[in-house]
């Protein structure tokens, strides 16, 4: 069953400005699971994600927030064609890139790049950090002085061009992200996908990196979707918010508005279990879901989080009320501004306390 979607603009913001950089329509992606060592036949499919609309306006941040397993990751490897979705549209920069070759997406991976949770892991050990960074100088045959633009770019990193000989693992975990960071810069795209580019960092070093991300992006006007699952994180830098659970997309709003008035009971989850005193903490008693993360072979009917909802429980009176359980809410406006997908929208103001000993 599809999930109906509201038509463009979903929720603007003050970087929200003339026609999207990167258009998503109803994006699906299954990945099939498959039997048998010699004839192997598909019996299931892991619905990583399911019908995901949403738009990234130039020179702003989205950010994509949700747990593990949620999709997130997902959607940003099909955004850059790293994957082939099963259905739905991707469209840059007015083209519509969602069936694209090998040998014609090549000029758009100029304006696409990406930015890596594992900042070691995500670079050669067996070559310098000035071929790591000149790479994409040499896969794109770009014109001009490589090994110039290279250490040029680790200057503008943070990094000590004079080190431009040295291996990955001569720097420190922060250092080498910058790494990353430089490589993804290298051809001025105009999208950078940041995929949990500080999870793996010390809480000193992520506000570095933040930081350079930030300055970066006003030099270089440069366009970001941002994922993570840190949620404080996420308001540091993010202008909007986009939250995912099971595949599904469940709340779209502004940054300051998703956190001051979290409309789906998810969201609020999520908001709860920011540490006290953090950007983004909400309330005192923290909000524990019942039960774990249905499996996305066989996702529940109906809201994909009905079986673990405790607004829905509130509401049915410690029964989960049947549309919960048997029919897909549509992503729709629960105010100016704001969208989420539920039948039962937390009301401004409501009492989120309440739901934690539900």
């Amino acid at each position: 069953m599809s999930q109906t979607q509201v038509p463009e603009p979903l929720v603007t913001s003050e970087a929200t400005h003339g026609e999207p950089l990167v258009s998503v329509e109803n994006l699906t992606k299954h990945f099939p699971v498959r039997r048998g060592i010699i004839f192997q036949r598909q019996v299931a499919a892991v619905q990583a994600v399911q019908d995901v609309t949403f738009s990234i306006y130039p020179g702003e941040t989205l950010g994509l927030v949700g747990e593990s397993g949620c999709g997130k990751s997902t959607t940003a490897r099909l955004i850059a064609r790293l994957l082939n979705p099963t259905s739905g549209r991707i469209v840059f920069d007015g083209q519509d890139i969602t069936k694209l070759s090998s040998r014609r997406m090549r000029p758009f991976r100029r304006d696409i790049q990406m930015i890596f949770q594992d900042p070691y892991a995500s670079l050669n050990p067996r070559q310098s950090v000035g071929q790591i960074i000149g790479a994409p100088f040499a896969i794109h045959h770009t014109e001009g002085d490589t090994r110039k633009r290279v250490r040029d770019l680790m200057d503008r990193v943070g990094l000590n061009p004079e080190h431009y000989n040295r291996y990955p693992h001569e720097f420190s975990g922060g250092q080498r992200q910058r790494i990353g960071v430089a490589r993804a810069l290298a051809l001025r795209p105009k999208l950078i996908i940041c995929d949990e580019p500080v999870s793996a960092l010390d809480v000193s070093i992520q506000a570095q990196i933040l930081n350079l991300l930030e300055d970066l992006q006003d030099e270089f006007n440069l366009t970001y979707l941002f994922i993570s699952h840190d949620l404080g994180v996420v308001r540091h830098i993010s202008d909007r918010i986009a939250v995912m659970y099971l595949g599904h997309l469940v709340e779209l709003a502004t940054a300051d508005e998703l956190y001051e008035r979290p409309r789906h009971p998810y969201t609020a989850a999520l908001l709860s279990a920011v540490p006290k005193g953090r950007a983004g903490a909400r309330v005192t008693n923290r909000i524990v879901l019942q039960g774990d993360v249905p499996s996305p072979v066989n996702p529940p009917s109906g809201c994909p989080f009905h079986p673990r909802c405790p607004k829905a429980r509130l509401v049915g009176n410690g029964e989960v009320p049947e549309n919960c359980r048997n029919e897909l809410p549509p992503l729709g406006e629960v105010e100016t501004n704001h969208v989420a997908a539920c039948w039962y929208p937390l009301e401004p103001g409501e009492e989120l306390e309440r739901m934690a000993h539900a």
